[in-house]
């Protein structure tokens, strides 16, 4: 489907014109004859000769050419003939603005099916229905019945807007106009019949126009396009900030398993967005915030912060904002402490660098402190906090010349600036490439976004070779061999038929055991008193191996018993969850978490997407103070982590490799010990051919 017509038409139609600009079928004639829009201009309307002082068509075949776009305003029941009528025509894309389809209900879903089928075999590239439409800034093509364009159309720029929701764009543009915010295009998909908003991304990845894309998305139905679409955006170097809402059915099915009760939908996308750097804001101030931090200006090369400031307080402030976003403040060079000092004595030179009120005597001095920070090589971005200094004419413009120069001695160093500033203040500063806001933390977390967004550049994931499926269920011995043989170590155990067999397991394995039922049937061994730890003599074995066998036979009776597993007893720093599993919208997802019988009560999980990268897995590792129980936490011994990162990127090739014929594949615990990694119990099944 070639979409450049849906974005640069060269000639549009609005089938069902109207003279009336305020009705659906009038207000794109009047936008695009009064915005200036270069190209023809053609409404169709069977009972008028002109249209708002256009000559009118009687039906689209009567058209003196074939259109790039149709615009189709008419009501729901003759879509669908219209469509026909631009297939017949050859016309290359439509805009169908009219409501009344699959938001309505299984009939308008059906013809809705119709329409895509009939564009997707003619190639025309079909938005909506039920959408606001589309708009080029550049070209001022305003494809659109919203009357957001009549109150201001924002500056031509390099940030595009795809919204699945017609309300939201129009907030949207709306928004941009009164931030300034420089637009390329605006979009909004609808129904998405055939053209979604992964192929608007896509497109929009390859448009030398755009460099910031914004979307709002409620759901996706392709999860694998989506995917497609932000990586495409990633390796062109242009940043996806997405605002995600909504919940739908597109959840795990298998209820039985640890995997599918701690992996959410909404967990899934955040794994989608974080595997393909996507950047998620929470809050449409968040977006737009974000946004012009994108567009104004590279990212950082890595996540070194310097902070400037005149007050003690704020600086402390942005310090804790900085902590929790994972930057680093490394201290201030000495030669720039020493030339700082002897300026102003009693500022503080560590970093943050509080020059204090003093500056008001001495204003040179913050320019000093702005530039030797940016130019000593030890930061990678700065942060400035100037209180109320902008609101002086006094003050202001010497500030904007301090960071004027700060910029040009340091051009790749990317400056954000937090204080109260007039509007022509802040637009010098913009101009100059320093973005500027009120609230000081804004200022740390748009640099933390900007440096997170080129880490997520450089990361790299190898696509795992498919794996041969065995035939069956497996048991929890066959399930560790199943691991074993693709690189998953197991716990030393054997396999035990009777009493005499565990106590001789038990003796070969060390004197301590754990003894489990084998059974393809039970998931959860210890809910059915299948599970007994800490044997240290013959008798405790055997009294375990018949109270287990009792217990199963009562309470599981019909689960079948392939004998019992005798495990050597680990002595954990940590125990880990791992679980996978096929999600129907974006394929192969893993779950990472706490581990061991209270997993879902401690319920600290992140979810992945599989494969996915050492970089990935090292932070969600972090981010669930897994790494600091392994790095000497309360005197524990400190073991180096790369065992445990190896064991997880192999376990998610394992996931990936296997694909949708994944059933359950569960992990839990895999131990971390000081000797290594074990995998002390498996959960493995297949969908069946």
């Amino acid at each position: 489907m070639i979409l450049d017509p849906l974005f640069s038409p060269r000639s549009v139609a609005i089938v069902g014109a109207s003279q009336n600009a305020r009705k659906v079928g009038g207000m794109p004639v009047h936008l695009l004859g009064q915005l200036g829009y270069a190209g023809a201009i053609y409404p169709v309307n069977p009972g008028a000769a002109e249209v708002q002082g256009l000559k009118a068509f009687a039906s689209v075949a009567e058209l003196p050419e074939p259109v790039d776009m149709a615009i189709v305003a008419v009501p729901a029941g003759s879509v669908e003939p219209v469509i026909e009528q631009l297939v017949a025509q050859r016309a290359r894309a439509a805009v169908v603005l009219s409501s009344g389809f699959a938001e309505m209900g299984e009939q308008g879903a059906v013809v809705q099916a119709r329409m895509a089928a009939c564009a997707r075999k003619s190639g025309l590239a079909l938005l909506g229905p039920n959408c606001l439409g589309v708009m080029n800034l550049r070209q001022k093509l305003f494809a659109t019945f919203s009357p957001a364009p009549l109150a201001g159309v924002p500056q031509v720029g390099s940030v595009a807007i795809v919204s699945q929701s017609g309300a939201f764009g129009a907030y949207a543009y709306s928004l941009a106009r009164k931030n300034d915010l420089g637009l390329s295009h605006w979009v909004t998909t609808g129904n998405e019949a055939a053209v979604s908003v992964a192929d608007v991304i896509d497109w929009l990845a390859d448009d030398a126009d755009t460099q910031v894309i914004l979307a709002y998305i409620e759901g996706a139905r392709d999860g694998a396009a989506l995917q497609r679409a932000l990586l495409k955006a990633r390796a062109a170097g242009k940043p996806v900030i997405v605002t995600k809402v909504g919940r739908t059915a597109a959840g795990a099915r298998a209820a039985m398993s640890h995997t599918a009760s701690l992996s959410g939908e909404d967990a899934v996308y955040q794994a989608v967005f974080d595997a393909t750097g996507a950047i998620r804001a929470r809050t449409v101030d968040e977006m737009f915030r974000l946004a012009q931090a994108f567009a104004l200006g590279m990212p950082p090369a890595g996540r070194r912060l310097a902070i400037v400031t005149v007050s003690g307080g704020v600086g402390t402030l942005m310090a804790d904002s900085a902590s929790d976003e994972g930057l680093e403040l490394p201290p201030l060079p000495a030669p720039v402490c020493e030339a700082l000092r002897a300026r102003i004595p009693f500022c503080a030179t560590d970093n943050p660098v509080d020059v204090t009120g003093q500056v008001t005597a001495d204003l040179p001095v913050l320019g000093m402190a702005m530039q030797g920070a940016a130019t000593s090589g030890e930061y990678d971005a700065l942060a400035i906090f100037v209180a109320a200094a902008l609101g002086s004419p006094a003050l202001a413009p010497p500030i904007v010349q301090m960071v004027r120069e700060t910029l040009a001695a340091a051009p790749q160093m990317p400056v954000a600036l937090s204080g109260i500033a007039d509007d022509q203040t802040r637009r010098a500063l913009l101009d100059a490439g320093c973005l500027v806001y009120e609230e000081p933390t804004h200022a740390v977390e748009v640099l933390a976004a900007k440096a997170r967004w080129a880490a997520h550049r450089a990361e790299e994931v190898a696509v795992p070779a498919p794996l041969a499926q065995p035939p069956a269920v497996l048991n929890e011995v066959e399930a560790l061999a199943f691991l074993s043989r693709h690189g998953v170590p197991p716990a030393p155990h054997r396999l035990a038929h009777s009493a005499e067999e565990a106590v001789s397991a038990w003796k070969a394995l060390g004197g301590q055991a754990v003894l489990k039922i084998v059974s393809a049937d039970l998931l959860h061994k210890s809910d059915v008193g299948g599970v007994r730890v800490g044997l240290r003599s013959e008798q405790e074995v055997r009294e375990a191996h018949d109270a287990i066998v009792a217990s199963v036979t009562r309470l599981a009776p019909r689960a079948r018993r392939q004998g019992l597993l005798v495990a050597r007893k680990l002595d954990p720093l940590a125990e880990v969850m791992l679980g996978a599993r096929h999600d129907p919208v974006f394929g192969t997802v893993i779950v990472l978490g706490l581990g061991g019988v209270a997993v879902e009560l401690h319920a600290r999980t992140a979810v992945l997407t599989a494969p996915t990268s050492a970089a990935r897995v090292h932070a969600c590792l972090a981010g669930l103070g897994i790494l600091k129980l392994l790095g000497g936490w309360r005197g524990r011994p400190a073991v180096d982590a790369q065992p445990l990162v190896d064991t997880v990127l192999r376990f998610a090739d394992i996931a990936a490799a296997l694909g949708p014929r994944l059933g359950t594949l569960e992990i839990n615990p895999l131990i971390v010990t000081a000797e290594g990694v074990a995998a002390a119990d498996a959960v493995v099944s297949f969908v069946p051919a």
